[in-house]
């Protein structure tokens, strides 16, 4: 194997496995949707970024922005540890922190 096939193998690699580890975090079988919202959140100006309808997931720096952002979707917000209740009008629905890249949550139903 030459240098090139050598270079171009381990890139692969290391690509292969970062997919694998946002992948694992997001707990989202397509690494692409957990990337894509990681990419939103980071370049964007929004604090919050829904990555997903089915099941309903959304991606945040932290629990205050998150809170604030459906707040202002006009939900009323209740947090129990890592649990959210968002009622608003008849619809309530339970969402649930989880670190995702050490650095951000996911709020999955």
């Amino acid at each position: 194997m030459n240098k090139k096939n050598i270079v171009k193998v381990s890139l692969l690699i290391v690509i292969v496995m970062f997919l694998g580890v946002v992948s694992y975090s997001s707990k989202i079988a397509n690494p692409f949707v957990g990337l894509k919202g990681l990419i939103q959140i980071s370049i964007g100006k929004e604090k919050v970024e829904k990555i997903s309808d089915k099941p309903l997931r959304y991606i945040s720096k932290s629990y205050e922005d998150f809170t604030t952002y459906m707040k202002s979707q006009g939900y009323t917000v209740e947090q129990f540890g890592r649990g959210f209740q968002l009622q608003k009008d008849a619809e309530s629905k339970l969402l649930v922190s989880e670190g995702f890249m050490g650095m951000f949550e996911i709020f999955s139903e």
